[in-house]
């Protein structure tokens, strides 16, 4: 039973995320503790962009990071990895969705 709701929780979750892809967000989850984060993995796309029946996200709107993979490295850490995405996401909503190029340059350190 409880694998079952689970399934339906995570399911309902890629619904929603589908309908959120077309919008100007980003959805950061931490997991906490020593659970089986999988289905939160699944849900971070790296490697694919979210799918369900013939439903596709526009684009990858997830960041997942494993608390417990930063608890001994200091907040900094865990805050640069849990932002990591978040430029390129917003990047994204806007040549994609919006199809307006932002005023962003990127900065690649100072001229040599």
């Amino acid at each position: 039973k409880q694998w079952y709701q689970r399934r339906v929780a995570i399911t309902a979750g890629i619904h929603m995320i589908i309908e959120a892809s077309e919008l100007p967000m980003s959805i950061i989850i931490v997991g906490v503790g020593n659970a089986d984060f999988s289905d939160m993995e699944r849900l971070d796309a790296d490697d694919a962009l979210l799918s369900i029946g013939n439903r596709k996200a526009k684009r990858d709107i997830v960041q997942f990071v494993p608390f417990r993979d930063f608890k001994n490295g200091g907040a900094g850490r865990l805050a640069a990895h849990v932002l990591k995405e978040v430029p390129s996401q917003l990047m994204d909503m806007y040549n994609d969705i919006l199809k307006v190029p932002p005023m962003y340059q990127p900065f690649y350190g100072p001229p040599t």
